[in-house]
């Protein structure tokens, strides 16, 4: 960017040319005014010497007057100056002793006097100027920036005129912008963090209770080997909810910091659909609800196949334990032109329209939700894998007619 994009140094360089255009123009005229003075005074002089020698000498008229008028000669000229020196007029005489001069030089001196002062005067009250509107300028950036530092974050910096200190108003609101987005984003994270703590010790206490207790019935009651099993049983159960709730935020710590990088390579999506579905074939067994695959065509598709294994899970799982026993689940894959749609609708009681916005929440519990001993956490997990593949999950839900999630994945 040139120098003179600049309104400040535009406007400083015009009105310094413009009085150095005036200085010269006044200076020329000066100059002009005593040289013509000096002129007269010569004639003048040359007039009284030609006018004093004819006096005496009117025959040498034809000798003296082309001697003014064809210039000197340089014999003579030595010659006259030798003789001239004798009286003290030479070359190094001052000029305030040369009659013709005592007028005209002292002026010439207090005007050139006067023209330099008046330039000097000029050019530094342009400097002043100048250097008051640019440390001006300055001085508000710092301002500005102290206040951002202090955390007024509302301030807004304008600068209408374009040059660099108009770039550089821009960026400075840009970087206020980006620190207030950063704070927002900490707080939060800060929030989020007090959440999740809550939610994690909410939702360890419940099983972590349940283990002391079975414990201490273990240790100090009589049982008979029925009832230990049972005990056991349940121990294991709410063992293994603790392990799947520890190994499912794991999971998503890593995907919400980007330490785990998708290994998205060309497979059949509806065979990973297909060994989602036959994971959770006992757990559809012991729910008593029929789980239907639907995939009419081969889909290639770049997908990492053991990720997205884990998001087809939870949605399944979710979708059987909220079906009744003897209902189906529905998992259909559908290709399009450019999407590929995996559809995944059970027969339960829906989601309350209030609720809709807020399941991929973590820790999320509908306040209509069955108490299946989930903890609100695999919606989120799919939710962050899916987005990780460039697709989405959208949910259509109704009370009392079954709730519907759709993956949508673009066709690459």
């Amino acid at each position: 960017m040139s120098v003179f994009a600049n309104p400040e140094v535009k406007k400083h360089t015009l009105i310094l040319a413009i009085i150095l255009l005036l200085f010269s123009s006044v200076t020329i005229a000066g100059l002009w005014s005593i040289s013509d003075e000096l002129k007269q005074n010569y004639v003048e002089l040359s007039g009284s010497l030609v006018g004093t020698v004819l006096h005496q000498h009117p025959e040498l008229e034809k000798e003296i007057v082309p001697l003014l008028t064809q210039g000197s000669n340089e014999q003579y000229m030595d010659e006259g100056l030798n003789i001239l020196n004798a009286y003290g007029y030479n070359r190094q005489i001052s000029p305030l002793l040369i009659p013709q001069l005592q007028e005209v030089y002292p002026r010439y001196i207090l005007y050139s006097a006067c023209c330099l002062l008046l330039l000097i005067g000029s050019l530094l009250g342009i400097n002043y100027r100048y250097n008051q509107v640019l440390f001006g300028k300055i001085r508000r950036v710092t301002q500005y920036a102290d206040q951002v530092i202090e955390g007024n974050l509302n301030l807004q910096m304008t600068e209408t005129k374009e040059g660099d200190f108009s770039k550089l108003s821009h960026s400075l609101n840009r970087m206020r912008l980006i620190i207030q987005r950063h704070i927002h984003d900490l707080t939060k994270e800060k929030q989020f963090l007090v959440r999740l703590m809550s939610d994690i010790s909410h939702q360890l206490k419940t099983p972590l209770a349940s283990l002391m207790m079975y414990t201490e019935i273990l240790a100090e009651r009589p049982l008979t080997k029925e009832q230990q099993r049972m005990f056991l049983q349940n121990s294991e159960e709410q063992l293994e909810r603790m392990n799947w709730l520890i190994q499912s935020l794991l999971k998503l710590a890593k995907l919400d910091v980007g330490a785990i990088q998708f290994q998205r390579t060309k497979g059949r999506l509806d065979q990973t659909v297909q060994a989602s579905t036959e994971l959770l074939h006992g757990m559809a067994e012991k729910h008593k609800v029929d789980v239907q695959v639907i995939t009419k065509t081969e889909s290639i598709m770049l997908h990492d196949r053991e990720w997205l294994i884990e998001a087809l899970l939870n949605l399944i799982k979710n979708a059987i334990e909220h079906t009744p026993e003897g209902g189906h689940v529905f998992v259909e894959l559908e290709r399009g032109s450019a999407v590929y749609k995996i559809h995944i609708r059970d027969e339960g009681g829906g989601i309350e329209r209030a609720d809709l916005p807020h399941i991929f929440e973590r820790f999320y519990r509908g306040k209509n939700s069955k108490k299946t001993g989930s903890v609100g956490i695999g919606l989120s997990l799919s939710k962050s894998i899916v987005e990780g593949h460039y697709g989405y999950i959208d949910v259509q839900s109704e009370r009392g007619k079954g709730t519907t999630f759709t993956i949508v994945f673009p066709v690459m």
